[in-house]
């Protein structure tokens, strides 16, 4: 009798098996995204013939170009976005790494992963379709796009994962959207988009413009 209900009681000593997916496999991927967000940029510039920037600036924004844009006040300093945006993807990042180790058949799992994915595809366009095309139009449309998509993917974790962690693991990137979209939005109404040959199509209220 008491072999057989220590057979059936799980060990003490049982090790639990690893997660699937590491830390180092995050990391690894955010080292993709950035080299592939590096080298779209910069070959849209060359393609582009854009003059005047150094290697940083035609990869990753150019700081000059994004001065020279009429701007609302509400528009964070250039050197803000680096810090907000490592901040908000190490936040994303460790969510979706939470959402890739549960398991497959967890419900909203696959739904999260998928609008997460188009997210970071959205994300490695951005600078291309924007700073390398002079764009103010396609900044306006990719950063509406990933705010729909982190809006989705919070109510996918809230209800359907029903994981709270993973929920709030997108709150910085949805607060630093709310502002983004709003300077996007006056950017594109109050400038030429040099891709697209339109614009302005308002006429800047100087109570509303950042000096």
């Amino acid at each position: 009798m008491s072999s057989v209900t220590s057979a059936a009681r799980p060990s003490e000593h049982a090790t639990v098996a690893p997660p699937r997916w590491r830390w180092y496999h995050v990391v690894a991927f955010y080292g993709v995204v950035q080299v592939l967000t590096f080298g779209l940029s910069g070959l849209v510039s060359l393609a582009r013939g854009n003059r005047g920037q150094s290697l940083r600036e035609a990869a990753f924004g150019d700081v000059s170009y994004f001065e020279r844009l009429k701007q609302v006040k509400i528009t964070p300093p250039s050197w803000a976005f680096g810090p907000a945006w490592l901040v908000n993807n190490i936040s994303v990042l460790w969510g979706t790494w939470q959402v890739l180790n549960k398991p497959q058949q967890a419900p909203g799992r696959t739904a999260y992963l998928t609008l997460q994915g188009v997210s970071w595809v959205d994300f490695v366009l951005f600078n291309a379709a924007y700073f390398s095309l002079r764009s103010p139009l396609n900044a306006l449309v990719l950063t509406f796009v990933m705010f729909l998509l982190t809006i989705v993917s919070g109510l996918v974790a809230l209800f359907r994962l029903k994981d709270t962690k993973v929920a709030l693991s997108l709150a910085t990137l949805f607060l630093w959207l709310i502002v983004a979209l709003t300077a996007a939005l006056f950017q594109a109404l109050w400038n030429k988009d040099d891709f697209y040959q339109v614009g302005p199509f308002v006429e800047p209220r100087a109570r509303l413009m950042k000096k």
